[in-house]
């Protein structure tokens, strides 16, 4: 009886998790206004009434995804923290290397995580309710554990955090603009690449302030 539950638990988990990825597609492609759970259930090749038994709405469904990819993206962040070997600022030029990968290589995910606005809904579903990102506490965490230790002097962590947040998170928003699109005239502002290094390097500056 215990494996044939297993079983069954896998093969939903396995479900759910295509459900996941596929309705995240969708949402990315159509938006929020054009996003139906009808034309999922479709491209699912499914019946639009047991998809409902997963989620109660698309703004459910919704925060299921990104509760998801947080959690993912979290967990990846956390191993390279564990796995870091050296100074503060090394590890934080490496987390923000990771983050501007993260951004191009999972650009749906990152689209839902920090860009498009959830489905309107009149009233909060579980999902919902229960959902606190951790990823800025991730980064918070860092800043005072170098100020705890001395390594960091004369700054405010919460404020730090959100500065370097802002750094990171507003590069990679520049980077997606037209002014890295060669089809576009105003794009003489060098490769994306080099605009990401030359910021982690104006950071690195920066930081050197709090160590000396």
């Amino acid at each position: 009886m215990k494996q044939t539950r297993a079983r069954s638990k896998e093969a939903k988990d396995k479900q759910t998790s295509h459900i996941i990825n596929v309705a995240r597609d969708l949402f990315v492609e159509e938006g929020v206004r054009g996003f139906s759970m009808r034309a999922l259930a479709s491209r699912l090749n499914m019946s639009q009434g047991n998809l409902y038994n997963y989620w109660s709405s698309k703004r459910d469904l919704w925060y299921a995804i990104i509760e998801h990819d947080f959690s993912e993206l979290e967990e990846a962040i956390r191993q390279v923290v564990v796995n870091h070997a050296g100074s503060t600022i090394e590890l934080l030029e490496k987390l923000a290397y990771f983050y501007f990968d993260f951004a191009r290589t999972n650009n749906s995910q990152y689209r839902m995580m920090f860009i498009l606005p959830p489905p309107p809904a009149e009233k909060k579903g579980i999902t919902e309710t229960e959902f606190e990102p951790t990823t800025i506490a991730l980064l918070l965490d860092i800043i005072e554990q170098a100020i705890s230790t001395g390594e960091f002097k004369d700054t405010d962590a919460k404020k730090m955090t959100l500065y370097l947040w802002t750094v990171v998170h507003g590069t990679v928003l520049v980077s997606q603009t037209i002014l890295f699109d060669s089809r576009y005239e105003s794009a003489v502002y060098g490769n994306i690449k080099e605009f990401q290094t030359f910021v982690v390097e104006q950071l690195r500056k920066q930081l050197m302030l709090y160590i000396e």
